[in-house]
């Protein structure tokens, strides 16, 4: 409810990568979190205010629908499929690292065909 209050309408907020503490002695303090500004998220952005406390208020969970956000890119499935392909084919960090160099390398030298009239042979 805090984040709703400090949101400013018709902006659009920044994304900062918060300073990193890798001395930390769990995940949840390698970020001080009183320094980062306080946002939304995106998911109950549509929902108002009476309902979003009701959902908090009530004894048993609730069954909300929420607005589907895409979480990865055409890009992104690429890349999993490749460590995918790279985990199956190889043993250990370092193999895997050159496997999916060598292989976007070579993509990125060899001739992309979109029809097959542009295969010569």
């Amino acid at each position: 409810m805090k984040a709703r209050k400090e949101a400013k309408p018709g902006t659009v907020r920044v994304f900062k990568v918060p300073t990193l503490n890798f001395e930390a002695e769990d995940y949840t303090s390698m970020i001080d979190w009183r320094k980062e500004p306080i946002t939304e998220p995106p998911v109950t952005m549509k929902i108002d205010d009476e309902t979003l406390l009701r959902f908090i208020h009530e004894d048993v969970t609730p069954i909300v629908g929420f607005s589907r956000y895409p979480c990865h890119t055409q890009a992104v499935e690429r890349h999993i499929k490749l460590v995918t392909e790279a985990s199956v084919a190889v043993c250990g960090k370092e193999s895997r690292d050159g496997f999916i160099r060598v292989r976007l390398e070579s993509q990125a030298k060899m001739p992309k065909f979109e029809t097959k009239i542009q295969h010569k042979i």
